[in-house]
């Protein structure tokens, strides 16, 4: 049964939010519909909460995919090459 949640919980996930929220709806009629015993709604409970896993944070995902700035120079040596590598342009702009 807990695959099963898992399954169901990553097609949720796939969801757009709008489709997350009707689905939560007619969840909620379900329940109204088919009321269960305390017992069966905390052993529910259990195994959800023991299948569910958090979603990481977007600048995790980012920083495992990309991971971080590697440079051999020095922070002043990048410096120095950002300055020297600027132009002056000499476009005449009327604002």
């Amino acid at each position: 049964m807990v695959t099963k949640f898992e399954e169901i919980y990553r097609d949720i996930d796939t969801l757009p939010e709008e489709a997350q929220s009707l689905l939560l709806d007619f969840i909620q009629l379900l329940k109204k519909h088919y009321p269960q015993t305390e017992n069966q709604h905390i052993e529910n409970e259990k195994t959800f909460s023991s299948t569910q896993k958090q979603k990481p944070h977007p600048l995790d995902t980012f920083l495992e995919t990309h991971g971080a700035w590697e440079d051999e120079r020095t922070a002043e040596e990048i410096v120095k090459e950002i300055y020297d590598s600027r132009t002056i342009s000499n476009y005449d702009i009327s604002l």
